[in-house]
C-alpha cells in the first residue's frame, strides 16, 4: 500500500500541468514497470479520460483498484491529490504576491511549453493505442460523446453508464 501512495505521490509532486500531465507520467512509469497488461492499461486510460473529474484522480482510482482492491483505489487517490493541495496551500500565497516578477513568469511559460509537449505526446499515444488496439478501446469515448453531446444527459449517469460497462466488459473478458 504504501509502495502505490508514494508512485502517485511522487508523480503528483512533481509534474506540472493538471491530469493529463499525470496520466502521461504514470503512462512512462508504467511501461517501464511492465506490471500491467498493456491493452488493460489501454483500457482504464479511457474509462479515466471519458470519466467526468480529474483525470488523475480517475487513474489513479483505476490503477489502485487493479492492485490492491477498494483500499488501493483509496491510498491511491490520497496519493495523488495531497501534493497540489499542500501545493496550492502553502505556495498560492507567495505566487499570488509574486507573480509578476520576470523569473516567476519565466518559470511558468517554461512549465507551459513542457505541459504541452507531454500532453501532445500522450493524445498521439492513447489515439495510436485506440486505433491500432481492439475496438473496445474506443467505445467509452464515443460513449461519452453521445451521451453527454448528442443525448444531452447529466454527466454523473454517463460516469455511472461508463463504470457499468467497465464492470460487464471486465466480467466478459475474465471467462
Amino acid at each position: 500500500m504504501l509502495e502505490l501512495f508514494v508512485f502517485f505521490f511522487r508523480i503528483s509532486a512533481v509534474t506540472f500541468g493538471g491530469g493529463i500531465v499525470i496520466l502521461g507520467m504514470v503512462q512512462l512509469e508504467e511501461e517501464k514497470r511492465r506490471d500491467i497488461d498493456p491493452e488493460v492499461f489501454a483500457d482504464m486510460v479511457s474509462l479515466a479520460a471519458s470519466m467526468p473529474g480529474p483525470i488523475a484522480v480517475s487513474i489513479s482510482w483505476l490503477m489502485g483498484r487493479h492492485y490492491r482492491g477498494l483500499i488501493g483505489s483509496f491510498v491511491a487517490v490520497a496519493g495523488a491529490i495531497l501534493p497540489p493541495f499542500l501545493i496550492i496551500l502553502f505556495l498560492s500565497p507567495f505566487i499570488i504576491k509574486y507573480s509578476d516578477v520576470p523569473a516567476v513568469k519565466g518559470f511558468f511559460r517554461g512549465v507551459l511549453a513542457g505541459t504541452s509537449a507531454i500532453i501532445i505526446l500522450v493524445i498521439i499515444d492513447n489515439v495510436k493505442n485506440a486505433l491500432l488496439g481492439k475496438w473496445w478501446n474506443l467505445v467509452p469515448y464515443l460513449l461519452v460523446i453521445s451521451l453527454i453531446g448528442v443525448l444531452n444527459l447529466h454527466p454523473l449517469l454517463v460516469m455511472a453508464a461508463v463504470i457499468a460497462m467497465q464492470f460487464i466488459h471486465e466480467k466478459v473478458t475474465l471467462k
